[in-house]
Order: C-alpha cells, then structure tokens, then sequence
C-alpha cells in the first residue's frame, strides 16, 4: 500500500471510530439510569399516576385498546394482545416499557412521557414491581375460573361435558366440579392434592389410554395441571366479570371517525346525472359512466357487431358459444329489441344456472374432498350443496333469502320433527353446505387437535367475510386490525356467532365415525320422513342380526381356512346389503355453545377474556343492531346465526348489496368498480365510480335482490355494447380501462374452454344434478374426467377433489380452494397452448368435431370448411381463410391406410379441426 493511500485508510478509521464513540455517547444519554434507588418503588404511589395520566383513557376496564388494561394491578399483569406487558426485573424485555420508551405509545398528538416519567417505570420494573397490596408477591395475578376452565374444555369436557358425563362428572362449571360425581366432588377449595380431579390426572386415569385415539382428546400438560392446582389451592377464585356486550355503535374502539369510512356507511339513493351524449344513454348505468368518460374528453368506444354480441353474451351468461342457428337467428331478427330478448332467453336458460351456479361455488371454496392432508378424504354428499346453489340461480332466488338459508338454514326450519322432512327443509339444511366448504383435516386422530379445529373455523369466517362482507377480518385473529377499525375482541365476537354449530371444544368431525360416536360427532345429517326411516330399519334389523352372528364365528379361531373365507364372504354381502338414508353435508345449531374467549395471538392455548357474539362493530351507523332470539323449536337453537344472517340482510346494510354488485359487475366488465373486490377497507381500492356503485346497490335491492334482473340492466347498457379495439387515446387517457372506454378482451375461464371444446364436437352430455363424475388418475400425472354413455358432462359436475384437480382446468387456471377464491385470475403460460396441441382428450374431440362437421355439411370441402367456421367461431371464413384451409387440408390430406386412421382424419380434416380449437379465435372473446 502507497503512502498515500495508507494516510488515507487510517483517516477513515479514525472518523468511524469517533462516530461509534458519539453514537455511544448519545445512546447512553437517552437511555434511562439503570440503577435503582435504595428505597423502593410502589406502583400505586409512583407509577399509577403516570398510567392515569397518559394510558387510562385507552387502556381500562371498558376500552382495553389492544386488550391492555391498567386500571388494577391484576389487570395491568395479565397483559393484551400481544403477550404480557411487564416481565419483572427486566424492563428491556417488557413490551409496557418498549413501547413508550420508542415513542409508539401515547399514540401520535397525544402528550408524551417525560424522560423522569421513564426513569421511574423502568426503575420499577428493575426493582421487581412492587404493589402496596401484596409487597411480598406482586407479580403473578391470583388466578380464577377463566384461567382453568378453558383447560378443562381443552382435555376433559369431551368425555365430561353436554354429549357425555362420564362417571356422571361434568367439569364446564365451577359448580358442577363441586358437585362431582358417582366418586364425589371433583375439587375441593385449598387442596389441589386431595382434589379427584387432580389425582386421576397425576395418576394417569384420566383421559383412559385406551380413548387417546378417540375424537381429539389429549393428555393435560404439566403447565396446564399446574394452573388447574394453583387455582384449587388458591381457593377456587371466581371473578364476576361478564362478557361485555356492547352497542354496536357505543363500542369505544370504534370512533364515529372510523365509522365514516365510506363502505361503512349505507348506499345513498343518487340521481343518474344528465350528460352531453344521451343518445349513448340506454339505461342509467351509461350516464354514471358517461359523465367520468366526459370529464376525461373521451366517449364510448364504437358498438361491438351483432356476432360479437351473441357471442359474448351467451359465453358470459350460459359458459357455452351459441349455436349457428341461434346466432342466424339473432341476425335475422331486425326488431329494436332484438338484443334485450336475447339477453332474456339466455336468462332462462338451464345453462345460465351451471355457469352463474359456478361463480358462487368458487366464493364458497367448493370442493369434493376435505383437503389439507395427504388423504384428502372425499367428501360423498357435498354435491347437494353444489345442486342447490345452481337450483338457486336457475330461479333467481332472492340474494337475501339465498344468502340468510346459507348462514342459518337449520335454524329456519324444524328438522327434529320427522314429520317436517319435506323437500323444503331438507333444502335449508342443504345449503348450510356453505359453511362446510373450507378445507377441513379433522377426520381423524392425530388431526383432530382443537388447533386444526380452529383452522377450519378461520378459514370459514375468512371465507364469509372476504366473500360476503369484502373485509379482511382474519388479521384480527391475532391482533386488532392495523389499518380496518376492527379489534381483535370483534373477531372472537364473529366466531362467538357460530358457536352453537362450530364448536373447537365440541367438534363434529366431516366424515361419520364407525364407533358409538357416530351419530353424536358427525357432521353428516340424515333427515327423512318417519315411514320412511321404519322401512329402513325394518329392512335392516334382519341383516344386522345376521351381521352380529358371523362376527361372533368369526372370532372362532379354530375356523378352517375354507369356513372363515366363505363368512367373511356372507359377512361382506350383508353389509352391501343395508340400506342406509339419503346423508346432507350441513351445518346445524345444538344450542350449547362453549364460552368464546379472546385467543391471545390466535393461540388458543392463551384465553384471555369472555366475549358475547355479535358482528363487526365499525358497521353500526344507520341500521338496526345485531339482535338474537334463541330459536325454539323441537330442539333448542341459540338463533345467532339466523340473526347475523339478517342483520346482514338489511336492506340498507353498507355491505352486503354493493359487495355482491361489484363482484357481478366484475365478471362482466373484467374489472370491479372497486378493484379488490374481498377488500372494501383502507387498503383496499377506492371505488372508480363510487355513485354508480350505490345506485346499484340500491338499485339490486329495490328489485327485489334479484341477481338476474341486475344482469339484464348491466348487459343492455351502451357500456356492455362496445368493442373491444383500442385506440391511442384510450391507451393515453385510460390506459387501465378503469373508465369503462371499451369491453376487455378476455380469454376463457378453465371450464368454459373445456365445456366449449367438448360442446362444439357435439360431445357434451347435459344431464343436470347428482353425483359428480370421477376423475382419473394416470401414472404420468395427467388427471382426466370419465366420459359417460352420452359423452363428457359440464365441468361443473366433475369431481373436485384438491390433490387430483383436473389437469386441462388446472392449468388454465381452474383456482385452488384454499380456502376459496375471490376473484379468477387468468393467467398466459406456455402450458397452455403445448396441452391443447398434445392433449389426447383435444385431439379425439377434433376427430369428433370433424365427424360432425361432415355429417352436418356432406362432402364438398368449401361447405365443409364453412361448417366448421360457423360451429367454432360463429361465424363464416372469408374467401382468403376458406383458400388457405382448401390449401392446408390438402396438405394434411395422408394416403388412406387400411386399420389407421378414421377417414375424416386420412383427409387431414380431423388435423384442421384441430387447429381450430387451438386458435386465438376460439379461445379469446372480444
């Protein structure tokens, strides 16, 4: 190294150096005395009027911002939402001390601590937080039944508890442990160890080893047995505090600030506004957009053709091209209403419910199988669920009264009563199939933890309030909402709601048992008539007894080979033989639910507080409060559900109305007018037209929540009308098309592109409803549908089960459910166009395409050419595309091979038709 470069290197050195030694310095300066005084500090003396001062306002009984309160000692120690506050003896560690000493709390334009104020907290701290109540034991909170019951419904209220009392014990209440019993009182005050309770736990009797396999149950740890100890020698500590239950409006958590956000206040009834161009006006959606499109100098782009309107429509409306006679039809049809009746006949079309039936099943997270381990167990009755929501669209059934069977069905109908089993109930019980949706692993043991049951309960409330209320809630499992007026305490309120049906302490699982716990802990109903369930048994009870009989011989171990074969073969036949009842995939209320506490970072092994169930309290201004009436009926249902369902179902909700608009709206023009659609809060996207948004919203409600009739107004407008083609203004002054300046082209969703391929080879078998069709599986991976006698069905009745999805579908785009999907995305792969041209189901729908091209056109080749046109674009080929298919057929055209190929595809015609099916043309829609 020169000199020079030498004098440089240590002048660098010396600089860093005095720079670390400064930062030193400073940090020292800012950082308070860590030495204590010599006479100690007391909270109620030194430190409660600091609290009182700067905290108190946020953090007390009532408020508990972040689920802090320090208005007592006991409370101050529990600590909120984050953990414990205070860790004695280590201020660095404690969250309390951080935080204000960071600056983060008082919150930003409050009045910050003073250096002396820090100085004392963490002095305090330091010296081991001392309380005038108790000098000598100050940092532990004597415990109550808060802290041990929890526990108890963790390990124990599965065998004690409301399905089974076990030895006559039930351990869900201070009072019924006193109570004991047929060994006597399960605790007593102050002697933990003479406590029978403690001593079968400790002596490993209970839980039996012989039940750890059985329904989730597992052992108690050695914490939680020391907690359930200090409780009983501490005498048994019951607290009065109840769960708060606050006004919606009243909650002090949420401000009438918070409250204003505009998707918390309800729809405001607004004037279409008058513009420059009402010629372009054909309904009132056009002069919402018509006025943004002014303002910006710019119009509509120029109406789309007669062909590209049928086309578009009966895609977007049915997931199916028309035919060539319908769209001959339509063309010919030179009335002024030509297209609203078009609009109408495709309404009623049986196809329009499997297509719209769809675009629900995917916001409900549909699926066949339960997903989330390797298993992925079928789910052998989710397919009603899957009939009643395209039943519900091909009726138009109201979206209030569709959305309220689907919350609460079970609650709206008295299914105890056998002589109730009509059609009618059993489609109520059906459609709570809704909240059975999510991926759900708890079929067995080691997977029935309550923190899987927990997954399953997220997921769906993840799903209704992404799906239905376009609000992010889950972030408040954990936390209070960062950005979204919702705290943590209004999470476990909506989970408080479901209680009654989703219990994690009194779980049913999603497959039948094959044990004494099957009726009591599946989540599979059978409800039918009471002649009916006579026949069955009656048809049944000789078969059983015959079953008993083999199984006892069976048990003979001196059976011959030749014996035990032929029983196990009687045995076998008997039980195919049984009849068992028609089964429903629901979801229903047993009016018990277990207290719902506030899980402290979601973890349900940290309870904090009781909380009473009730919805979002941001939503409150303007509309009628959350009521229950418990629901009396054969058996007793607590009515949360039913009463979520309709407060959610007010007709000036600020929600439900546009959140639903806007994902229709969405499916039509490829865009919300609020882009995110599941994200109505603050860091969602502000509405691009937020008068239009409510206009409709109002607007669906008006006519009856009628989801068809909002269709029918979003088709017949100008907007829907246009083109597609873009010009250098639109790119310069609506680059997004956030404006509404043209139609979007877009390509076909995953099941349209396979229903079209198959529908135009004339394959598609249209049978309606029932079970779905099995896939299969090849070694290779590839995952096909079967074909039935009359063809491929709709993909909407294929199996979906998670791990074996539909190759063709899955990889242009067909959404995972996990747990649902809120908005398609279509994606541009290089797989996409290699699994069209290599696909062995594509290439056998082209030789039946090309056999029903000949069949329908003869054997001119220019007709034929014309034919296949006509069937897989709607459209005839011009003069230059009918000389290039003549060239290119005469190409592909082979020397005929006896026992090779059929003659469609010794011509090179099957080969044409298949490049057809791979073109832009088919798959695009402009």
């Amino acid at each position: 190294m020169d000199v020079s470069r030498r004098k440089y290197f240590c002048l660098l050195l010396n600089c860093l150096l005095f720079s670390f030694q400064g930062s030193q310095v400073a940090d020292s300066a800012e950082k308070p005395n860590s030495s204590t005084s010599s006479s100690p500090l007391i909270y109620e003396d030194t430190i409660l009027p600091i609290f009182q001062a700067h905290c108190l306002k946020c953090h007390n009984t009532k408020n508990r911002k972040a689920e802090f309160d320090v208005s007592s000692p006991a409370a101050l120690l529990k600590g909120g939402e984050s953990g414990a506050g205070l860790v004695a003896g280590k201020p660095d560690e404690s969250l309390l001390y951080e935080y204000l000493h960071d600056g983060q709390m008082p919150p930003e334009g409050s009045k910050p601590l003073s250096t002396e104020d820090l100085q004392l907290i963490h002095n305090w701290i330091a010296q081991g937080m001392k309380f005038q109540q108790n000098p000598q034991v100050t940092t532990e909170a004597l415990l109550s039944q808060h802290d041990v019951l929890p526990i108890l419904y963790r390990r124990c209220v599965m065998c004690h508890g409301p399905e089974y009392q076990e030895g006559g014990l039930d351990v869900r209440t201070k009072a019924d442990m006193l109570k004991g019993g047929n060994a006597g009182a399960a605790i007593i005050a102050g002697k933990p160890d003479e406590s029978l309770l403690v001593k079968y736990i400790v002596e490993k009797t209970c839980p039996p080893k012989a039940e750890l396999s059985r329904a989730g149950i597992e052992p108690m740890t050695a914490e939680e047995l020391a907690s359930v100890k200090d409780w009983i020698a501490q005498g048994l500590n019951v607290v009065t505090d109840e769960p708060q239950d606050f006004n919606l409006d009243q909650d002090p958590l949420v401000t009438k600030a918070d409250r204003q956000f505009w998707s918390f206040q309800p729809p405001q009834q607004v004037e279409p506004p008058l513009v420059k161009q009402q010629s372009l006006v054909k309904n009132p959606v056009d002069a919402f957009l018509l006025r943004k499109l002014e303002a910006k100098q710019l119009t509509y782009s120029p109406a789309a053709d007669r062909r590209t309107l049928i086309r578009r429509a009966t895609y977007v409306l049915t997931g199916l091209p028309p035919t060539p006679e319908e769209v001959q039809s339509f063309l010919a049809d030179d009335s002024s209403q030509a297209y609203e009746r078009l609009i109408d006949r495709l309404l009623e079309s049986p196809r329009y419910a499997e297509k719209w039936g769809q675009f629900w099943l995917d916001l409900a997270g549909y699926a066949d199988s339960e997903g989330k381990r390797s298993a992925d167990l079928i789910r052998k009755y989710a397919w009603r669920y899957r009939d009643y929501v395209i039943r519900s669209f091909g009726e138009d059934k109201a979206y209030d009264v569709f959305l309220t069977e689907q919350l609460a069905g079970d609650e709206l109908v008295d299914y105890g009563n056998p002589e109730n089993a009509t059609p009618e109930t059993i489609e109520k019980l059906v459609a709570t199939g809704f909240l059975r949706m999510a991926p759900d692993g708890t079929s067995a043991n080691p997977v029935n933890r309550v923190s899987d049951r927990m997954e399953v309960i997220t997921d769906e409330i993840d799903v209704l309030s992404r799906g239905v209320l376009g609000l992010t809630m889950n972030c408040a499992r954990c936390h209070s909402h960062k950005y979204d007026p919702i705290p943590q305490r209004d999470y476990y309120r909506v989970v408080a709601i479901f209680k009654g049906a989703y219990d994690e302490y009194d779980w049913m699982t999603p497959q039948p048992f094959s044990n004494q716990w099957k009726r009591a802990r599946s989540r599979l109903m059978t409800v039918i008539p009471q002649q009916e369930q006579t026949a069955i048994d009656a048809h049944n009870a000789p078969l059983e007894k015959q079953i008993a009989e083999i199984e006892a011989k069976l048990k003979d171990k001196k059976l011959a080979k030749d014996q035990k074969k032929s029983l196990e073969k009687q045995l076998k036949e008997c039980k195919s033989s049984l009849k068992t009842p028609p089964m429903i995939r629901a979801l229903w209320d047993r009016g018990r639910p277990s207290p719902t506490y506030i899980y402290r970072r979601g973890d349900e092994n940290q309870p904090t507080r009781l909380v009473q169930p009730g919805p979002p309290s941001a939503i409150a201004d303007g509309i009628s409060p959350y009521h229950v009436e418990p629901v009396q009926q054969t058996s007793f249902k607590t009515g949360r559900r039913l009463a979520f369902a309709r407060w959610l179902t007010q007709p000036d909700h600020p929600l439900t109305s546009r959140v639903i608009v806007n994902r229709i709206w969405n499916k039509h023009f490829g865009t919300g007018i609020v882009e995110s659609l599941d994200n109505f809060g603050a860091l969602g996207t502000p509405p691009s037209h937020p008068e239009l948004l409510d206009w409709l919203a109002v607007n669906f409600v008006k006519e009856g929540w009628s989801i068809k009739q909002l269709q029918r107004l979003i088709m017949t407008s100008q907007a829907y009308r246009q083109s597609s083609a873009v010009t250098p203004l639109h790119q310069k002054l609506d680059p997004e098309n956030r404006l509404i300046s043209r139609m979007p082209l877009r390509r076909l969703e995953a099941e349209e592109l396979r229903d079209a391929l198959i529908f135009t080879a004339d394959q598609l078998d249209e049978t309606q409803f029932g079970e779905p069709v099995d896939v299969e599986v090849r070694a290779d991976g590839l995952v096909t549908s079967r074909k039935t006698s009359a063809g491929w069905r709709r993909s909407i009745y294929v199996r979906h089960r998670r791990k074996d999805m539909p190759t063709m579908l899955e990889v242009f785009d067909l959404p995972q459910m996990n747990p649902n999907c809120t908005e398609r995305k279509n994606s541009n792969v290089v797989s996409q166009p290699l699994l069209l041209v290599n696909n062995r189901l594509v290439h056998d729908l082209a030789d039946h395409f090309a056999r029903r091209v000949r069949a329908e056109a003869g054997e001119d080749p220019q007709q034929r050419i014309e034919r296949a046109y006509q069937l897989a674009f709607q459209r005839p080929p011009t003069p230059a595309e009918t000389e290039l298919a003549l060239n290119s057929i005469q190409l592909l055209s082979l020397p005929a091979e006896e026992g090779t190929k059929s003659e469609s595809a010794q011509n090179g015609f099957t080969e044409y038709c298949h490049v057809l099916l791979n073109s832009a043309e088919f798959l695009y829609l402009d």
